[in-house]
């Protein structure tokens, strides 16, 4: 059988509700709702969202604290095989054009081709989306999108070598600061983008880490019109990367290579972006610490979605990848789990718990339901319950939801009346000496009942601890304590 080529799209910072075809009824995205549609959407965790680690566990298919990139600047571990490395053995040239933001050179970690990489991508504050780079010795400055999905198309058209390759388009969009070039500038303008479904004017409580850089790109409280700007602003961003995205995979279809081009797209981690009252990414709430991934090629089902049914990491890309191509499995320096099954349709997931950690400010434990936050600086669990809050925004935890009955002032007594009952959850008057049933007070208002009471909340809470414990010993994660 043909070796399948791989065009690889990674973003910075694109969450994983971005997309229209997916829900998003006031995004422009052509592109990828086509791509949604002839593919298959999961989305996965990262272990630390912020760039340099998501980007680390994508290519190392190893958890930030296996492969050594917990933070920026930090290097992956020099006897890891990254992906470019695996399939390069495998025959395959393998291509990079983009942002890099790992430690070296990608020329050093298995990228035969380079282009438009950023030099100082790690050090050096971006200002502008417009680069300059040096190509055959001349500069060229261009929006840094244009220019790298420019540079991959050029490389497809110019396949014409008997062996598979590999692209890794890596764009510096739609991270700030979003300066989209028109008319994709201004196309939200006219009618703003609505607030997140759980926008907050500030965050509930100090989190660790409230004035790292991106979350002083917007006021303190986060008003209403300037939320509206930065999301219309990323929102331009999104769709001037879709336009450009499309411009490759024109290139793939002119050549007549789309049939065997397996096609993926997905970020490094997601934004807040005015949801929970924060700006970034540093945080472990699903908008930030899950990210879109589409899969799109020969035995991928169309139109399907694992989003909310597939447990999986960004380090279970790698051998996810090399089982769909027919690579030997990668066990050496590899602790991903392959979902190809789940794809195939013969596993519902792979995993029956994941854990992600950011800094010694924040753990985090789900089941796929529940879901456990921990702040060991102020000594703080949230509890959410996915399926049926998937905004994050009833934490189970906090003691009026555990104890409503605590918290309610009730009525004064009836005459004949001495107490108040609880019947299954729902307050009832105690009957009358009498036994004339009486009808419940209209003060005791039913919204204050938990939706779980405080024992089943006790025993999740202590189920997912026991993950988080677990997986901290499994990785020598021992810079925050439960």
């Amino acid at each position: 059988m043909q070796m399948k080529n791989v065009l690889l799209f990674i973003m910075d910072d694109q969450r994983a509700d971005t997309i229209g075809y997916l829900g998003n009824n006031e995004i422009h995205t052509p592109v990828l709702d086509n791509l949604a549609r002839e593919g298959s959407f999961l989305r996965p965790y990262t272990t630390c969202p912020v760039c340099t680690p998501g980007r680390a566990e994508l290519l190392s298919g190893k958890n930030a604290f296996q492969n050594g990139c917990r933070w920026f600047g930090e290097p992956i571990h020099s006897e890891i095989k990254t992906l470019p490395m695996i399939l390069s053995d495998a025959g395959y040239h393998t291509a990079i054009f983009g942002k890099w933001h790992n430690d070296g050179h990608p020329a050093e970690r298995g990228f035969q081709t380079t282009g438009f990489i950023f030099p100082y991508d790690l050090t050096r504050p971006i200002y502008d989306h417009n680069f300059t780079y040096e190509v055959d010795g001349k500069p060229i400055t261009g929006h840094s999108t244009e220019l790298i999905c420019g540079g991959a198309a050029k490389f497809i058209e110019n396949r014409n070598e008997d062996k598979p390759w590999f692209c890794y388009v890596s764009l510096h969009s739609p991270h700030d600061p979003r300066h989209a070039p028109e008319p994709f500038a201004s196309m939200y303008y006219d009618k703003m983008p609505s607030l997140p479904e759980n926008y907050m004017p500030e965050h509930p409580f100090d989190n660790g880490d409230m004035l790292i850089r991106d979350e002083r790109l917007a006021s303190f409280p986060r008003r209403h019109n300037e939320i509206r700007r930065h999301r219309a602003d990323y929102y331009a961003m999104i769709t001037h990367h879709d336009y450009h995205i499309g411009k490759v995979l024109d290139a793939l279809d002119e050549t007549g290579q789309t049939d065997n081009t397996l096609i993926i797209f997905t970020s490094d981690h997601g934004l807040a972006i005015g949801s929970h009252g924060l700006m970034g990414k540093e945080n472990l709430y699903e908008h930030s610490a899950r990210v879109p991934l589409i899969w799109k090629g020969e035995g991928i089902p169309k139109s399907k979605r694992f989003d909310n049914s597939c447990i999986c990491g960004h380090y279970d890309f790698l051998p996810t990848i090399c089982d769909y191509l027919g690579l030997p499995k990668q066990s050496e320096g590899i602790s991903g789990i392959s979902y190809y099954e789940v794809l195939k349709g013969t596993k519902k997931t792979v995993r029956n718990s994941i854990t992600a950690a950011y800094r010694d400010c924040m753990r985090m434990a789900t089941d796929g339901r529940y879901k456990l936050i921990y702040y060991p600086h102020i000594e703080r669990y949230q509890l959410f319950d996915l399926l049926e809050d998937p905004q994050e925004l009833n934490d189970l935890n906090l003691e009026y939801r555990r104890y409503p009955e605590g918290r309610a002032c009730p009525p004064p007594l009836c005459r004949e009346q001495k107490e108040y009952t609880i019947d299954e959850g729902v307050y009832k008057l105690a009957p009358r000496f009498d036994d004339t049933p009486q009808t419940p007070h209209p003060l005791l208002n039913p919204v204050y009942i938990p939706a779980i009471d405080a024992a089943d909340a006790d025993e999740i809470i202590k189920k997912l601890k026991s993950a988080l414990l677990e997986w901290q010993v499994e990785n020598n994660d021992t810079s925050c304590t439960l």
